[in-house]
């Protein structure tokens, strides 16, 4: 039984992750969901108190999945600045193979522009600015990002600036230049990390 509803919960969520990034939170009804997924509004309200408690849940669920799928390509790579760029172009690509991770970018805009500090969406958060974050001290100890970085504050400027070029990619093209804009950055980003000769 606890597996059938792991997969009915998972089948919700993956129907949402695609209504959601699609049609944004306002634009997708429970019954959207319901419907996607092929379950009951009964099945719905077993797992999920609320649209709003299946939105969080959502960003959470494909949040986890990109940020495991980036680590995972990210940590072959031979030091942490080569990570960092690997990490971000795999998510650029995950984002345009997978539409449904579409909604971390979308909840996440709209999530986040009502969420306050110490909400559960703002600590959802961490498990990003945390890598970057992780990823600096592994450079510092590599030798190969700058000793004086603070690592914590640096991983949420690495943060910041992802989020702020997935902004302007969608006002401004719609996030077809968003591969470009990643790599504009990341030559800034990386000349301003790298630890010189």
């Amino acid at each position: 039984m606890q597996e059938r509803a792991l997969r009915s919960r998972a089948r919700l969520l993956e129907a949402a992750a695609t209504a959601f990034a699609e049609n944004g939170y306002e634009g997708t009804s429970i019954n959207d969901v319901t419907r996607a997924s092929g379950l009951t509004k009964g099945a719905f309200y077993f797992h999920f108190g609320s649209k709003e408690e299946l939105a969080l849940a959502t960003f959470r669920y494909k949040q986890e999945q990109l940020v495991a799928l980036v680590a995972a390509q990210a940590g072959e790579q031979p030091d942490a600045l080569q990570a960092l760029a690997t990490a971000l172009r795999v998510r650029v690509r995950a984002l345009r193979e997978d539409p449904s991770f579409g909604c971390v970018l979308r909840l996440g805009a709209e999530l986040g522009a009502t969420a306050g500090a110490g909400s559960a969406f703002a600590s959802f958060h961490e498990l990003t600015i945390g890598y970057f974050s992780d990823l600096v001290r592994d450079g510092q100890s590599e030798g190969v990002v700058r000793a004086e970085l603070d690592a914590r504050a640096t991983g949420e400027a690495v943060f910041a600036a992802m989020v702020g070029v997935d902004r302007v990619s969608r006002l401004l093209s719609g996030r077809t230049d968003l591969e470009a804009r990643t790599e504009q950055m990341l030559d800034l980003m990386i000349n301003g990390l790298q630890r010189g000769e």
